[in-house]
């Protein structure tokens, strides 16, 4: 039983380490992938869709890719 307790702390402890699930660490992510976007040349265009505001990557080679979505499918990381 103590074993089971000391997993749910080291799950919490580990839990409170991560900044993307934050408000702040999202924030972060989002403008990480916008410097990306535009280092690639590429322009971030916003859109209202139902009722919120996102930001697209519109890319040099034609692709559009919501900004969220580049970041995790790029690979990039908040320094």
């Amino acid at each position: 039983m103590a074993r089971y307790g000391m997993l749910i702390l080291i799950g919490m402890a580990l839990a409170g380490c991560s900044t993307l699930g934050t408000t702040d660490g999202a924030n972060q992510a989002q403008q990480v992938a916008v410097n990306y976007c535009e280092q690639e040349g590429g322009e971030v265009r916003s859109r209202q869709e139902a009722g919120k505001t996102r930001q697209y990557c519109h890319l040099l080679e034609g692709r559009v890719v919501e900004v969220n979505l580049l970041y995790q499918t790029e690979g990039l990381r908040v320094h």
